[in-house]
């Protein structure tokens, strides 16, 4: 509705990913505001073949390399309740035909059913300025929805935004932890990286648990052109690598942004992020949170 100045703008677009290691991924999305911001969906899907390995020995540092084939749905519906809160429900579909180089070959299906709650306080959802959001997600995948792996997964996140120099740059802030309780499939299991925290991309810290907190340094020193930069830590609990187990992981790293997309504030940027042993860089568009 052109008439409602309430809500912020709705999005859709297309993602297509090629990698060097042969990885690739196609995706759709719509994300929805609707009704002066009374309702907000969430809705998308795609596939991809996704080249990765995990560390199956600290000892001998003995990495294992695997290729999944991935197909995933998302609907995730919310309604305000109040001022800056929304309750709200969502449906997660996943298939992976893991391949391991060890010959075993691994299908599962997963059907996720949850609910979420959102305090949201932020002067703008793409690039807030001031405010902060709270997220609180769980996420069930029980055996009547046809889960041959039946778990639970919860993850909550706090991000804080902070204007600085008369508005110009933001001071922002994360703390993120998530749960797996129960048979979490091999896939679900929470690996540092990405989001919490930039700079691991060897998918050597995978586990159960995974509490994180960072900060970053959003300087616009031109009209359209910006810099970041960002630090955090990290750890990981129930790995089946005991000596991961509790590991303090930092992450520090820099950043360009570019305001490719003025009317929404939106901007593409490129990362490049070390960690403990590893690193990454990250091409994205929008904020990393």
């Amino acid at each position: 509705n052109k008439n409602d100045s309430i809500s912020p703008a709705s999005l859709s677009g297309a993602i297509g990913i090629y990698t060097t290691n042969k990885s690739w991924l196609t995706a759709v999305f719509s994300k929805f505001y609707l009704k002066e911001d009374r309702w907000r969906v969430l809705v998308g899907g795609g596939l991809g073949n996704m080249n990765s390995q995990f560390l199956q020995s600290a000892a001998v540092n003995q990495f294992i390399n695997y290729q999944t084939g991935a197909t995933f749905f998302k609907l995730e519906v919310q309604r305000k309740i109040g001022n800056g809160l929304y309750l709200g429900g969502a449906y997660l579909y996943t298939e992976y035909n893991n391949e391991f180089e060890t010959t075993t070959q691994e299908k599962v299906s997963l059907n996720g059913l949850g609910g979420v709650f959102v305090w949201d306080k932020r002067d703008d959802v793409y690039y807030p300025r001031t405010g902060h959001k709270m997220v609180f997600n769980y996420m069930s995948y029980p055996g009547f929805m046809g889960n041959d792996v039946v778990s639970n997964q919860i993850n909550m996140q706090y991000n804080v935004y902070l204007p600085r120099r008369n508005n110009k740059d933001v001071w922002a802030l994360r703390c993120y932890a998530g749960f797996g309780i129960g048979d979490v499939a091999f896939n679900n299991l929470l690996v540092v990286g990405g989001t919490d925290l930039r700079g691991y991309s060897q998918g050597e810290y995978r586990g159960k648990q995974l509490v994180a907190a960072q900060t970053e340094y959003r300087y616009n020193f031109k009209e359209k052109m910006g810099l970041v930069a960002f630090a955090g830590l990290g750890s990981i609990f129930e790995s089946d690598i005991k000596a991961n187990n509790g590991k303090i992981l930092p992450s520090v790293g820099v950043g360009y942004r570019y305001l490719a997309f003025p009317k929404n504030k939106m901007n593409v940027g490129l990362d490049l992020a070390v960690g403990e042993g590893d690193w990454g860089v990250y091409f994205r568009i929008g904020e990393s949170f």
